[in-house]
């Protein structure tokens, strides 16, 4: 039932448009007969509603003219090219042209009707029907006016959001094929380490490549994926990283929560994890450590990520790529539902994230 008024009220297909008009034009003449039959007849009430909707449906022609101009000639040409002055101009104009047509209309068919039906008259003079003309005309044709006003603005609107929609999509798509390429260049710079040492733990290595890849060009086209497999890929990565540190990485994960029943967009997570080891582990001399804790609410994500920094490290609040992309993503996707903070100094790297999971703004096309 919904989609047929929506298509009746919005729709431009012929069947649907003529419905609506010819309904816009039978609900006026009923309501104008109806208002006629109190205003200008007199006696029975038979009498004075049989006439009233005679005379309304002879009225209805210079109605339907001044609302139709209005619309379909002054609107698109004027009003909506902002040539405002012209417009006014010639809205005033078909006004007063519509407005003289009522006496002549009311002389020359209205009484010869009623007289020849033999029906009461009211003596009407020229300046009496001619305002009388330019208030039905102007209620009739602003009404009507209105409708497509309000028609044009929803429609825009509609427009509009869908525009933001592709633009907000094609935004992502972008960052999201940034992340493929940079996470791709690490992990395999990782494996090239390994191969290098000839450790026996490649093949495993590139197993866990793979298996990344496979979760890239399947899962991550959805809009959202399921959390547990977002938190397997992290572990799958985690491990990927531990096997070509080996011994001098000292790593803590600690996941709790539900992670079956919520969904989160894919790899919003992993950038933090990447950015741990590439500018964290990978930099410091001595022993790396990293501590990874990610516990999840009802459909709330706690995600708390320290890792240690080489204390020669000159720049301390340098920006890196995956992490802006990791917060444009997250202001994309959980608009005034995510608390990112992120706190540095000398030797450690914090990144504190709050998300509400079921707060993601789906940007479909």
């Amino acid at each position: 039932m919904d989609s047929f008024f929506s298509k009746l009220v919005l729709s431009n297909e012929t069947h649907y448009r003529l419905g609506r008009h010819i309904l816009f034009w039978m609900v006026w003449w009923v309501f104008l007969g109806f208002i006629y039959g109190f205003y200008y007849s007199e006696g029975k009430t038979y009498e004075m509603f049989s006439i009233s909707y005679i005379e309304s449906l002879v009225f209805m022609p210079q109605h339907i003219f001044l609302s139709y101009a209005i619309i379909y000639y002054i609107l698109p040409s004027y009003i909506f090219k902002e040539k405002y002055w012209i417009g006014f101009l010639l809205v005033l104009l078909l006004i007063l042209m519509t407005a003289a047509l009522s006496p002549l209309i009311n002389f020359n068919v209205i009484r010869p009707l009623r007289e020849s039906l033999h029906y009461s008259v009211k003596k009407v003079t020229f300046f009496y029907s001619f305002m009388g003309g330019l208030r039905g005309s102007m209620t009739v044709a602003g009404f009507a006016v209105a409708v497509k006003l309000v028609k044009h603005w929803y429609q825009n609107k509609i427009e509009n959001e869908q525009l933001e929609k592709e633009r907000l999509r094609a935004e992502l798509e972008v960052l999201k094929g940034q992340i493929h390429p940079h996470f791709m260049f690490n992990t395999l710079n990782s494996i090239y380490s390994m191969a290098l040492k000839k450790s026996d733990a490649t093949p495993e290595a590139i197993l866990k490549l793979s298996q990344l890849m496979r979760y890239i060009l399947t899962e991550c086209t959805k809009v959202t994926v399921a959390l547990n497999k977002e938190v397997e890929i992290l572990l799958h990565y985690i491990e990927l990283e531990k096997s070509r540190f080996g011994e001098r990485l000292d790593i803590s994960v600690n996941i709790k929560g539900d992670l079956d029943s919520n969904t989160i967009a894919p790899l919003l997570l992993l950038p933090f994890v990447e950015n741990s080891f590439k500018h964290g582990a990978n930099e410091m001399i001595e022993q790396a450590w990293i501590s990874l804790d990610l516990q999840v609410n009802e459909s709330t994500l706690k995600f708390k990520l320290i890792n240690g920094r080489s204390i020669d490290n000159n720049n301390p609040n340098s920006i890196h790529v995956g992490l802006q992309n990791a917060k444009k993503r997250l202001q994309l996707l959980y608009p005034n539902a995510y608390d990112l903070r992120i706190t540095e100094d000398a030797e450690t790297f914090v990144v504190s994230l709050v998300i509400s999971l079921d707060s993601i703004k789906l940007i479909e096309a």
